[in-house]
């Protein structure tokens, strides 16, 4: 058979209707369409069809109770109409496409940021990028005012030279900053997690990338009093240290999250402050989700793992390899950031527990029982959502009522909800046509077809699961208006003087919005009317003159007459 199973969006809502009623054919240079007929039982739809239209292909679909039927899409009509005549025919609709939920960055080193598909980021950007009030604590040797961290990262503090710049002389908490928050889809370096989370940068390590457990702690503890979320430490030592515990405490106490790298020594023997009971310790897995072999471990202390190499821009903006606990753990960070963004916001244990409960299983017992690598997309539907009977509202923003639409238009939404909206689809004639995630909510659609009037849905699901349904009528008309010049001088016309008169006449089913006359490809007048007689100084134009005029109607459809050249 011939093969058509993929069709774009825009032949989901083409000119031709499934539903009945007159509709304009499309043109037949438009690829064939492929039907799906459900069928009551058995029978052979198909050798009756072939008598009044050309049949390309079908094909039955196994345990489904259908088939395909392959048509020319300026055959759609009488193919629909045909089958539904049938007895034996339950249904007929178009068949669809489906695409990944996932969005994907245009950022340069993406490519290489395998730890995002693995951990299933993309899925979760679909809910959300981080929201502007989620702020990360970097407890590091600082954070460089890169480009991709532009307008979110906080005054700071250094608590190495006990001042107020908490600029990174090292390159290492830079490094975090840019796995956890560094812009995605923007062009430059690479995607961090949480596009939109502000970062907070603390100046614990000096140049040589060591400190002090007192001034990690003061680090911790000023995070906190800051209104920090989350707590990234990429950082820690070989000894416990009650000041540290009691820093990870007060932190938690201020309803904070406190996630630290396991170490990089691949042993079994605990890193702090990751050991700390309050704090989510993190272990560095590989793309296999193995541990790389230099990766602390233990189930009794690990509580989750996270990719361990990422790349992420230096000081200077270069983007390089970034590989350890220290890069898994403000991975890990950059996730729980996305889960501090929902409605209503999560406290820190919940995040904790919606992160280990819903990791993906991994081999080894090198993380604790119950967790494994984390998984982003799986730990934002592990959120609860208590009790959510209110249903969220949801409205056109654009295209107005009974507006003329052309070509690809962008519907806008506005979608609220007192828990927080999971997304909202565009629905064309009752057809899915588009889904957005994240506001401000916009679907683009292709349209097609000529004088035919679609019904707009708008379908929002809040994250309760509650829906709510708004509608809008729109005219689609993809076909330009005819024009044509009733009197003036013919094309060749010789020895053209004084002024010249062109006389034209426009028409169209939704109305002209104007005219033009073009001379040698300028405009040189405009008309806002069906007809016009156009006078053209032709001393003003040169020894030859190329004279067109064309037509726009109210949709912003263009059709030119044919053009007519004079010589003086």
């Amino acid at each position: 058979m011939t093969a058509l199973r993929v069709l774009v969006v825009g032949l989901l809502v083409c000119g031709v209707s499934l539903a009945g009623g007159p509709a304009v054919a499309a043109p037949v240079d438009e690829a064939p369409v492929s039907l799906i007929v459900g069928l009551h039982g058995g029978g052979d739809v198909v050798a009756s069809l072939d008598r009044s239209v050309d049949v390309l292909g079908s094909e039955r679909l196994a345990g489904a109770g259908a088939v395909t039927v392959d048509v020319p899409a300026d055959q759609v009509t009488e193919a629909a109409d045909a089958l539904r005549a049938d007895p034996a025919v339950a249904y007929v609709e178009r068949d669809q496409v489906a695409r990944m939920a996932a969005v994907t960055p245009n950022d340069p080193s993406y490519s290489s940021q395998w730890g995002i598909a693995r951990t299933d980021v993309g899925r979760a950007w679909e809910t959300t990028r981080g929201a502007g009030g989620v702020v990360v604590a970097v407890v590091d040797t600082g954070v460089r005012k890169l480009p991709d961290f532009a307008g979110r990262v906080l005054p700071g503090r250094d608590f190495v030279n006990h001042d107020s710049n908490a600029d990174d002389d090292q390159g290492h908490g830079t490094m975090a900053a840019g796995v956890i928050a560094a812009s995605g889809d923007n062009g430059v370096g690479i995607a961090g997690i949480c596009w939109n989370c502000k970062i907070l940068p603390v100046k614990v390590l000096g140049a040589t990338g060591s400190g002090s457990y007192s001034d990690i702690a003061e680090g911790i503890r000023w995070s906190a009093d800051q209104g920090a979320d989350i707590i990234n430490l990429s950082l820690g030592g070989t000894e416990d240290s009650r000041l540290l515990r009691d820093a990870v405490a007060y932190a938690a106490g201020k309803g904070a999250l406190v996630i630290a790298a396991a170490g990089n020594s691949g042993s079994s023997k605990p890193n702090y402050p990751a050991a700390v009971p309050g704090a989510l310790a993190v272990g560095a897995s590989t793309a296999e989700d193995a541990r790389y072999s230099w990766s602390n471990y233990g189930s009794g202390w690990v509580d989750i793992a996270a990719p361990g190499c990422n790349p992420a821009q230096e000081r200077g903006g270069a983007v390089s390899q970034f590989c350890g606990t220290s890069s898994a753990s403000p991975f890990v960070a950059g996730i729980a950031a996305l889960l501090a963004s929902t409605t209503p916001t999560p406290s820190a244990e919940t995040i904790r527990t919606a992160l280990t409960t819903s990791a993906t299983k991994i081999s080894g017992g090198w993380v604790a029982a119950g967790s494994g690598r984390v998984d982003a997309a799986a730990a934002l539907a592990a959120l609860p959502v208590a009790d959510d009977n209110v249903a969220p509202a949801v409205s056109f923003a654009s295209p107005s009522g009974n507006a003329l639409v052309r070509g690809t238009v962008t519907v806008s939404a506005r979608a609220t909800d007192d828990v927080g909206i999971a997304k909202v689809q565009l629905l064309a004639d009752g057809v899915v046509v588009g889904t957005d995630r994240v506001a401000p909510y916009a679907v683009s659609w292709r349209t097609s077809g000529r004088g035919r009037t679609v019904a707009l849905g708008l379908r929002a699901y809040d994250r309760g699961g509650n829906v709510v349904n708004a509608t809008r009528s729109v005219t689609v008309d993809n076909w330009g208006p005819s024009v044509r010049i009733t009197g003036g001088p013919a094309g060749g016309t010789r020895k053209v003087r004084k002024t010249k008169y062109v006389a034209a006449a426009a028409a169209d089913i939704h109305g002209i919005s104007r005219m033009e006359l073009l001379v040698n490809g300028k405009v040189t007048q405009r008309y806002a009317g069906t007809a016009r007689r156009f006078g053209v100084q032709t001393w003003k134009h040169g020894k030859a003159m190329t004279v067109q005029v064309r037509a726009y109607d109210r949709a912003g459809n263009v059709r030119y007459a044919p053009a007519r050249k004079w010589y003086r």
